[in-house]
């Protein structure tokens, strides 16, 4: 154990203040060497440094009694072990360009089957990220580059150069965050002091984007698009009894429908989870389906179609919000934005959820991974909040 002697609190009057005395063994001088650490001048008041100076003396006797010694050699061995890790580090992080590694990581995205909407965003967000650390006094180009206090300047920068809402802001550092973490599953940069996991997301609150239809108004559209556009109603209804989404029905497979096991599935290339999910036909699709004679088809054409029957040709990506668009026209939702053809999904949960009140079959059915999804999903509805439930309580 090399020698030393206790770190001790010497008062002092001198400008520097009070400061902490200790002796350390020096190898090199094959003796004692004299130590001082005198108070930073962050610290202000008398009980500032008061406590300072106890917990720096603490842990510098800590230190010592653990063998702490100084020994140049040893640090210059240190220092050329790092250097040589660093070196052997940079090879490896190799693509170290921001623009690399999206160009590379867009690629990947493609060959997962990712959405093209969604790698579409992707890309945006990031160049966009890009493009914003070039304009910085120190440019950032590099993912090394992408550290907390960056962070934070982005944060700012989304919030009061662009004037984002909360909701907008935490989809960006989403975005950004799997960006980062994508990179370190491709080991070009280290897991180590990850940014993103100090950053919080903001307090939001989740509007009524794709808000539900009442049932009179649902038995109002029923009458009119029966009487003109009848197919427009067969894809509402398989929104609405499926949970599905409009992409995902596009999508939708003849052979992907199994009468005789009643379930419908809903492959990875469309599938907003990147999985393979499956749900079950409800009584009234199933009606729906056997009247479409999907049997007479083949098994790889696609379910809804442009030319309003199963077709090997995929139906376009506006065909449905451009015929639902007349019907917003003709009982002036089109003046809200909010109300889409996607609302009939929230139709049905809204109207499951009062039936039952079962919050896990609405899960399964909306393929939330976490029933905190769902809870989410239901409040943004207004639902969840029933008040008649303390009236129900029982007497004791």
């Amino acid at each position: 154990m090399p020698k030393f002697k206790k770190a001790e609190i010497v008062r002092s009057k001198a400008t520097k203040g009070d400061y902490i005395k200790f002796y350390v063994w020096d190898v090199q001088k094959n003796d004692l060497d004299r130590k001082r650490t005198y108070i930073p001048a962050e610290y202000k008041t008398k009980a500032e440094k008061e406590a300072f100076l106890k917990d720096r003396r603490t842990q510098i006797n800590k230190l010592l009694k653990e063998g702490f010694h100084i020994d140049r050699n040893k640090g210059k061995e240190q220092k050329e072990i790092k250097q040589a890790k660093e070196v052997k580090e940079k090879v490896k992080t190799k693509p170290t360009t921001i623009q690399k590694a999206l160009d590379k990581l867009v690629i990947l995205r493609e060959a997962k089957k990712y959405k093209e909407n969604g790698i579409s965003t992707f890309k945006k967000e990031i160049q966009s990220f890009i493009n914003w650390g070039a304009k910085l006094e120190e440019p950032i180009t590099r993912i090394q580059d992408i550290n907390f206090h960056i962070l934070q300047e982005y944060q700012m920068y989304v919030l009061t150069d662009l004037k984002n809402e909360s909701k907008t802001h935490n989809n960006k550092i989403g975005v950004l965050s799997a960006f980062y973490s994508d990179c370190i599953k491709q080991e070009w940069i280290n897991k180590e002091n990850n940014p993103f996991e100090k950053i919080d997301e903001l307090p939001t609150n989740y509007g009524t984007k794709n808000k539900p239809y009442t049932n009179e108004q649902i038995a109002d559209m029923k009458v009119w698009i029966l009487d003109n556009d009848p197919y427009l109603w067969d894809i509402i209804s398989f929104i609405y009894y499926s949970f599905m989404r409009p992409v995902e029905l596009r999508s939708l497979k003849i052979g992907d429908i199994d009468l005789k096991e009643n379930i419908i599935r809903i492959w990875v290339e469309s599938s907003k989870g990147k999985r393979c999910d499956i749900i079950p036909i409800a009584d009234a699709l199933r009606k729906i389906i056997i009247k479409m004679n999907l049997d007479q088809y083949q098994k790889d054409y696609y379910v809804f179609s442009g030319s309003k029957k199963p077709s090997h040709t995929q139906m376009g990506k506006n065909y449905m919000t451009k015929h639902f668009l007349k019907v917003k026209q003709y009982f002036g939702f089109d003046k809200d934005p909010d109300y889409t053809l996607y609302g009939f999904k929230h139709t049905a949960a809204v109207n499951w959820y009062k039936e039952e009140k079962d919050i896990r079959k609405i899960q399964k059915m909306c393929r939330h991974t976490t029933v905190t999804t769902t809870e989410r999903y239901l409040k943004s509805m207004g639902l969840l909040e029933d008040e008649n439930a303390v009236s129900m309580l029982p007497e004791i």
